[in-house]
C-alpha cells in the first residue's frame, strides 16, 4: 500500500477531477456539514479540503503523501500519521470528519464496515461525517459504450474515463472489488492505442500514463453502487442519506454519504 501511495504522490499534478475534488465538492462538504466553526478530522492529506473548518488534523499512513502532497502544517492545521481503522482519538471526542474516496481505496466490505464503524467510535453524538464515494451504477456500463463515448469526446477527463473503465471490471466482482492491476489491463484492452486516445480527445499521454502506477501494485480498490454503501453505513449510523457534489464530470457517481447519530456499539 506505501508503495502504491508514493507512485500516486510522484504523479500527483498529472490528476485531476474527479479524483482531485474541485471547488463544487470543497463547497458541498461545507454545505452538508457546515464546517465553518468546527474541529475536523480528514482521512488523507487531500490539499483541496485543507483549508475546511476552523482546524483540522489529516489523518495518514503515508509519510511520504504527507510529505509530498500535504500543504503544510499552520497554527489552524496538522497532519499526523496515523492508521483509519484505529484513530488517535478518544471515544466520541471527534466533531466532524470527512474523507475524499476512502470507501473506494481500502477495498473490500468487510474494510469498509470496519472503517465506518471506527468513525461511529470516535464521532460524538452531535458529529456528523461525510465521504464522497466512487459508486458503481445499478446497472454496469457496457464497455464498447464507454470506448465509444470517449473517442467521441463524451468523457471530461482521463480520470472520469479511468473510473468509468474500472466500473465495466467489477461485474459480478465479491464486494465490487478490482485489483487495481486489473483496472489497468480493461483500459489496454478497452484503449490498446494510448496515441489515437489522445489525439482524440486532446489528453497529454503523460496524463494517460499516470495509469501505469497501477501496473505492480498490490492495491484493491471497490466501486459498490451508493445504495450497498448506504446500507453498510446504517449499521452504524442512524442518519444516513445521499448529498450532490456538483456538476462536474462523473459527479453523478461521486455524492457524498453524509452521516449523523453514530450508534452505540453493541
Amino acid at each position: 500500500m506505501t508503495e502504491h501511495w508514493s507512485a500516486i504522490r510522484r504523479h500527483w499534478q498529472l490528476l485531476g477531477s474527479p479524483l482531485r475534488p474541485p471547488p463544487e465538492v470543497v463547497e458541498a462538504y461545507d454545505r452538508e456539514l457546515g464546517l465553518g466553526r468546527s474541529h475536523v478530522v480528514m482521512f488523507g492529506v487531500t490539499p483541496e479540503l485543507a483549508g475546511l473548518g476552523a482546524t483540522m488534523t489529516s489523518v495518514d499512513e503515508s509519510c511520504d503523501m504527507i510529505a509530498g502532497i500535504w500543504p503544510g502544517d499552520t497554527d489552524t492545521r496538522k497532519a499526523v500519521r496515523g492508521d483509519w481503522f484505529d484513530l488517535p482519538f478518544g471515544d466520541a471526542s471527534v466533531e466532524a470528519l470527512i474523507g475524499d474516496g476512502c470507501l473506494s481505496v481500502i477495498g473490500a466490505a468487510d474494510f469498509r464496515r470496519k472503517l465506518l464503524a471506527s468513525v461511529a467510535r470516535t464521532l460524538r453524538a452531535d458529529g456528523r461525517a461525510a465521504f464522497r464515494l466512487y459508486a458503481s451504477p445499478e446497472t454496469p456500463d457496457d464497455p464498447r459504450e464507454v470506448r465509444a463515448l470517449a473517442l467521441a469526446g463524451g468523457v471530461s477527463t482521463f480520470h472520469d474515463l479511468k473510473w468509468r473503465v474500472a466500473m465495466t471490471a467489477i461485474a459480478g466482482a465479491p464486494d465490487y472489488t478490482i485489483p487495481v492491476t486489473g483496472i489497468l489491463e480493461q483500459f489496454d484492452r478497452m484503449f490498446p492505442d494510448r496515441e489515437e486516445l489522445s489525439a482524440r480527445t486532446g489528453w497529454e499521454l503523460p496524463v494517460i500514463g499516470t495509469i501505469d502506477v497501477y501496473r505492480n501494485s498490490s492495491v484493491v480498490y471497490s466501486f459498490a453502487p451508493a445504495a450497498a454503501l448506504t446500507e453498510e453505513a446504517r449499521t452504524f449510523f442512524d442518519d444516513v442519506r445521499l448529498a450532490s457534489t456538483g456538476t462536474y464530470g462523473l459527479a453523478e457517481r461521486c455524492p457524498l454519504l453524509v452521516l449523523r447519530s453514530p450508534k452505540c456499539p453493541g
